[in-house]
């Protein structure tokens, strides 16, 4: 451990040194990475990785064993640049069997510690790598989200082990699929959208994740309306084709989250007849300078939403039942008690992640933010007119 401790600190000394401008720090980054995978290889097989005979302690959070051979792991560098999966066997629980495995992310390649996804029996999975906070931020903006009512995915603290080395603490995050969702499901960039008029790339800058066909046309509509038609134009078209109550409670629990990764991508929009906001990846939430939060900001599309009477109204009353308010419908006591277990049950994991190694003393300053953070009395409900929208 302390051999590639060494390394990796000399590798992002030497890339700091060396990279003056964006393009050499692409050109280092894409050698680092090589570098990693091909260390990792080696250090997997002489033992010098953090093996589960090193430290066989993860706590209880459940494991996920991922084997492959090495011409295999050159594969899943190759992913890197190449939207390849590679073969791999892999347990979890009391499951065993054939699975495939790629690298994903787009900032998240950047870092030592990568995070995956994954093909079992074609339901696709990700490994997301776990932060300072082990993962635990998304994981409890995601549970919001299903407390509020809203369609979000299943996620798990796990420990990965490849080839038996201990790479650290990851979110095992099931996908969203037609199988448990109706409609379509896109995901696109909607800054690129907020200054333009009549030209929509919609195929170059969006993901349609189902169904499988190159039919735009609902996404392509709702964009054609956002960037083009007057305040009453959109504020009928709100009426007549968007799920209010869901979008209200969606805009609700991002904004109590003080989620501020959205103004891009980040989140998904389903269409089955009525469009709604389908939250993805929000690890960038809980900030602790949330007083400089802007409510329902974060793009052209959520601030059009927002600004349609009927919407906002919606939304005052949705952040009264969920978050302010003292009735049964509160979700605040549940998420706190939630989010307590999931740091005590990730707390040993943490220790001995080779990326962060949180000591556990370190681990519970960040459950004690969290803590205070989803407090009734003196937490983010307590911020009073900074959570009506107006």
């Amino acid at each position: 451990m302390a051999t590639w401790t060494r390394i990796r600190a000399g590798l992002q000394k030497g890339i700091n040194l060396y990279c003056t401008d964006m393009r050499s720090f692409l050109m280092h980054n894409i050698i680092r990475n090589a570098i990693f995978f091909c260390i990792l290889s080696v250090l997997i097989s002489c033992g010098e990785f953090t093996t589960k005979d090193d430290d066989p302690d993860t706590g209880s959070v459940q494991k996920v064993d991922i084997f492959m051979s090495q011409d295999d792991m050159m594969r899943l560098y190759n992913s890197m640049t190449e939207n390849i999966y590679t073969p791999c066997t892999l347990e979890k629980g009391k499951w065993r069997g054939d699975a495939v495995i790629k690298v994903r992310g787009d900032t998240s390649r950047r870092h030592p510690k990568k995070s995956f996804g994954l093909k079992i029996n074609d339901k696709k999975y990700m490994l997301e790598r776990g932060q300072e906070n082990g993962g635990i931020y998304n994981r409890i903006a995601m549970r919001a989200y299903q407390l509020a009512g809203i369609k979000a995915c299943d996620t798990e603290s796990v420990g990965v082990f490849l080839n038996d080395s201990y790479l650290g603490c990851y979110n095992f995050i099931t996908y969203y699929d037609k199988d448990t969702m109706a409609g379509e499901l896109y995901k696109c960039v909607f800054s690129d959208y907020d200054h333009m008029e009549n030209n929509h790339p919609l195929r170059s800058k969006s993901d349609k994740k189902f169904p499988d066909d190159s039919d735009f046309s609902s996404l392509e509509h709702l964009i054609a309306v956002l960037t083009t038609v007057s305040d009453e134009g959109w504020r009928q078209f709100v009426l007549d084709n968007v799920d209010i109550d869901e979008v209200a409670s969606y805009l609700t629990v991002h904004d109590f989250l003080t989620v501020n990764d959205t103004y891009g991508s980040n989140f998904y929009i389903q269409y089955d007849g009525k469009y709604r906001l389908i939250p993805w990846d929000n690890e960038n939430c809980m900030q602790r300078n949330r007083s400089k939060y802007r409510l329902c900001s974060d793009n052209q599309l959520i601030r059009r939403l927002a600004a349609v009477p009927e919407v906002r109204n919606a939304y005052n009353q949705k952040m009264l039942e969920l978050f302010t308010g003292n009735g049964e419908t509160c979700i605040l006591d549940t998420l706190q008690t939630e989010a307590a277990a999931m740091f005590e049950n990730l707390a040993v994991a943490m220790e001995n992640d080779p990326e962060f190694g949180t000591a556990r003393q370190e681990f519970m300053k960040i459950k004690t933010f969290v803590m205070n953070y989803l407090d009734k009395a003196s937490g983010r409900a307590a911020d009073g007119d900074k959570l009506v929208l107006h």
